[in-house]
């Protein structure tokens, strides 16, 4: 099993931070979080695992979309039916009750939303037993001895969440590698539902993490906002721009598909950009049932997250954290926690040769934090010569 990098977000206040104790109530009542932990899912299970999980969960969508011809993301039971009974031998069997299930309200149309909530790894084992040929459904469906780690692999997630929840810390699922994310995704989706459900909870507790550099981030978590107000529970992300981004490219060379990467950074920007201020706006539409954490030494994207939250007049940032790593960006962050937001320092601790690396990738990955050098040095001057002089 892989070890993992513990890491915490610590609370700025001021400028200043600081660490909280927190001492916790029989009823569940709080209104807002007393700090972060974040978390790798492949610290708690076999990263092929979920290579194997999320090669069923792709392969599941692309049936979907065989249904789905137009690809307007919804089909009509006709159709549905049709090309089902191409695929699957039992169709006659299995369709009068399955048809009820993928459309609970009878709109008579399908959408993919639906059909993932209903189609998980789990279920793939029974759906292929119908299927007229082998092909990559089969192939990707889990056996037996798969099932039992899998299961394993999310008895200890709910440990953690469980823990999260009992002391109202947010616990915040690291984004990873695209090989491994759908997965995840699949694994922190069932986790809100439990967690950060309306009638459990007042304010969410489990953050999924979007990697903005990746060109279907906003498609993905469209998808994922849609799926909270459906099954009614709080929608909670950690926007970052990414963190493997060299890895990623060269695999897709590598194999012969195209890189899930954006262009360049400009669009990585952008895309960063448009997800933060669409989640900012979508926070009174889901009836302050939302939030997000702005997680970039970007100062750009900073600003213009604060300034739409004063358009809309959210007073103290209510619902929107923003995060930087400790001992990197300080002036943002400092000018945050002075200016009453919600601002944190994302801590990494554990033994040195385990941290060291991980700050350096980020440093190595991120030129926002370099381009910021200058305006800390500025802010110790300043600060020197106030001390000195008074």
């Amino acid at each position: 099993m892989k070890q993992a990098t513990p890491r915490l977000f610590v609370p700025v206040c001021g400028g200043l931070s600081h660490t909280h104790t927190h001492t916790r109530t029989h009823a569940h009542t709080h209104t807002h979080l007393q700090g972060f932990a974040a978390l790798k899912l492949t610290a708690l299970g076999s990263p092929k695992l979920l290579e194997r999980m999320s090669t069923a969960i792709v392969e599941s969508a692309r049936l979907f979309e065989s249904f789905d011809r137009d690809g307007d993301g919804v089909v009509t039971h006709e159709e549905f039916e049709k090309t089902y009974k191409e695929i699957f031998k039992d169709a006659d069997a299995k369709l009068p009750a399955l048809i009820p299930r993928l459309d609970p309200n009878n709109t008579g149309l399908i959408d993919y939303v639906e059909w993932s909530k209903l189609l998980t790894p789990r279920d793939l084992p029974r759906l292929v037993e119908g299927c007229r040929i082998s092909g990559p459904l089969s192939a990707a469906a889990p056996n037996p001895e798969e099932l039992q780690l899998m299961l394993a692999m999310r008895k200890r997630l709910w440990e953690v969440a469980q823990c999260a929840y009992e002391n109202d810390v947010g616990l915040l699922i690291d984004a990873e590698q695209t090989y491994y994310q759908p997965a995840i995704d699949n694994y922190v989706l069932s986790l809100m539902k439990e967690f950060n459900s309306n009638s459990k909870s007042p304010a969410p507790i489990i953050f999924n993490t979007y990697q903005c550099y990746l060109k279907d981030t906003f498609a993905r978590v469209s998808i994922d906002v849609d799926r909270a107000k459906r099954n009614d529970f709080h929608f909670a992300a950690k926007i970052v721009r990414g963190a493997y981004m060299n890895a990623e490219r060269a695999r897709a060379e590598e194999q012969g598909y195209e890189s899930p990467i954006c262009e360049d950074e400009r669009a990585t920007h952008e895309n960063y950009d448009r997800v933060v201020e669409t989640l900012i706006r979508n926070r009174e539409a889901m009836g302050n049932k939302q939030e997000i954490m702005v997680a970039t030494h970007n100062r750009e994207s900073i600003e213009k997250a604060v300034a739409i939250m004063n358009e809309l007049k959210m007073e103290g940032g209510v619902g929107v954290h923003f995060a930087q790593l400790l001992g990197m960006r300080d002036d943002l962050t400092f000018n945050l926690g002075n200016n009453k937001y919600k601002a944190y320092k994302y801590v990494p601790y554990g033994k040195v040769n385990e941290v060291m690396p991980y700050l350096i990738r980020r440093a190595q990955e991120n030129s926002d934090i370099t381009k910021g050098m200058g305006a800390e040095l500025k802010m110790i001057e300043k600060e020197f010569k106030r001390r000195v002089f008074g």
